[in-house]
């Protein structure tokens, strides 16, 4: 009996002969721009301001904070740090206005990086429970894409704030923490009754289409509605070797998104432009780059194929850096920032949605998740010693660094290509087995049919 509830609840077997959605009455199309509009708008909108608290040390940096703090180049390296929770954040974030010296500064942005750090993964899981795998990309990259528009957004945000600089008594770097902090509070006030945890709890689905959207989700190999702590999962997390080749590929580009992120403006400021110009310019490359996230998502989900869309923006990515290394005019240089930020930028939606299409059960998906998006983080640490004064105005060092970093993931990620391929082969051989090995999973899940997004 336990076993047929097992099967009942955790396994469902595909019946090619019915059309789920007459079974269930479901107009797929309008459920689907239904998950979108409730989900996908509000979710950008956290990733949004989550990379604003991100970045703005670099925007304040151009308003003096490294002399009013008297901090040296070492010191404000070592501040670089990443994304979680809305209000601890955000609350954080404005208290960076009150600091005083390097420790206080440095103790913020610890405190910063400890609350935001699960938000990226979480996102990533969030999204599994609502979509199949073939729908996961290209939201996604309209997620992460934020963090763009975010780029641009605190560059002209920096440059507004000018205008106020000294009012209240407050430098213009104390006014960008407490302005871009102040919505991240009232967001992490409001996340918890806009955000459903599951389909089944979601108040804008009728019965239907919550039905209907469980049972497509198990049948994509996701156990979305049967989110339990699974110890076996966990253990088949730390365990896979193909976990561990998305850690060194997602680490790879992340470092230099990592220094790009924070010091841009320093390294277009090296180039020879005045501050406002440098605020203005350096807004520009993440504007076009949103363009290129979106049209590749878009064609990897078309295509349902990851590894070469992966490849293929960070190759791009590398030779923006190369160009940046070896070009002998700043306006060529600066179109090389251009490529730069398109290839790291844009490697997110495709290596994250591709990690989640590979992995079966949420414990698994949740534990690969923040394994990868946590190894990366470390990046943040490597990249803040990346663009050192010693190295201006051309900064050769950490560009030539940055573009072996992206070729080590372009390497790792054909390696596990190759890997995923060799383990297609063997599923497929044992797909026609009376007695299939996969089958016998502990959590019941029935993956007879999964094979490994390429």
């Amino acid at each position: 009996m336990d076993s047929d509830n097992t099967s009942k609840n955790n396994s469902i077997k595909v019946n090619k002969s019915v059309d789920q959605r007459e079974v269930y009455n479901i107009d797929v199309k309008k459920l689907i721009r239904k998950l979108d509009w409730n989900l996908i708008p509000y979710l950008s909108l956290l990733y949004l301001f989550s990379f604003l608290d991100r970045v703005n040390i670099g925007y304040a940096r151009v308003y003096r904070m490294e002399k009013e703090l008297g901090l040296t180049q070492a010191q404000y390296s070592w501040t670089l740090w990443i994304a979680r929770i809305m209000f601890t954040w955000g609350v954080i974030t404005m208290a960076l206005a009150a600091v005083k010296n390097f420790e206080g500064l440095m103790a913020g942005r610890f405190f910063l990086g400890l609350a935001e750090a699960g938000l990226f993964p979480g996102i990533v899981y969030y999204m599994s429970f609502w979509y199949t795998r073939k729908e996961l990309g290209i939201r996604l990259a309209l997620i992460l894409s934020t963090s763009n528009i975010a780029g641009s957004i605190s560059g002209l945000l920096a440059y507004g704030i000018s205008f106020i600089d000294g009012k209240g008594g407050l430098s213009g770097w104390q006014w960008i923490f407490i302005i871009e902090g102040l919505p991240s509070t009232i967001l992490g006030i409001t996340t918890w009754w806009i955000l459903p945890s599951t389909p089944s709890k979601a108040k804008w689905l009728n019965q239907s289409e919550r039905d209907y959207l469980v049972k497509k989700l198990l049948e994509d190999h996701t156990d979305s509605e049967t989110i339990k702590f699974r110890k076996d999962q966990l253990k088949e997390a730390f365990t896979d070797y193909k976990v561990y080749l998305y850690m060194l590929s997602y680490f790879g580009y992340v470092c230099p998104a990592y220094a790009m992120a924070q010091l841009l403006p320093t390294i277009i400021g090296g180039m020879g432009f005045s501050s406002v110009s440098t605020l203005l310019l350096s807004a520009a490359p993440y504007t076009v780059s949103v363009v290129t996230i979106l049209s590749v998502a878009y064609h990897s989900d078309k295509r349902m194929e990851r590894c070469f869309h992966f490849v293929f923006i960070l190759i791009i990515g590398a030779v923006g850096f190369l160009i940046m290394a070896i070009a002998p005019q700043n306006n060529i240089k600066y179109l090389g920032s251009f490529f730069a930020i398109i290839g790291i930028t844009s490697a997110s939606p495709m290596l994250l949605s591709w990690l989640s299409n590979n992995m079966v059960g949420s414990t698994k998906s949740g534990a690969a998740s923040a394994m990868v998006v946590s190894f990366g983080n470390l990046g943040g640490v490597i990249s803040g010693q990346m663009y050192r004064s010693t190295e201006a105005p051309l900064y050769l060092p950490s560009h030539i660094s940055n573009m072996a970093l992206i070729l080590m993931s372009i390497i790792t990620s054909l390696i596990l290509r190759y890997c995923l391929v060799k383990e297609n082969s063997k599923l497929e051989s044992m797909s026609n087995r009376d007695q299939h090995p996969l089958n016998e999973r502990s959590d019941g899940l029935d993956i007879r049919n999964f094979r490994y997004t390429l």
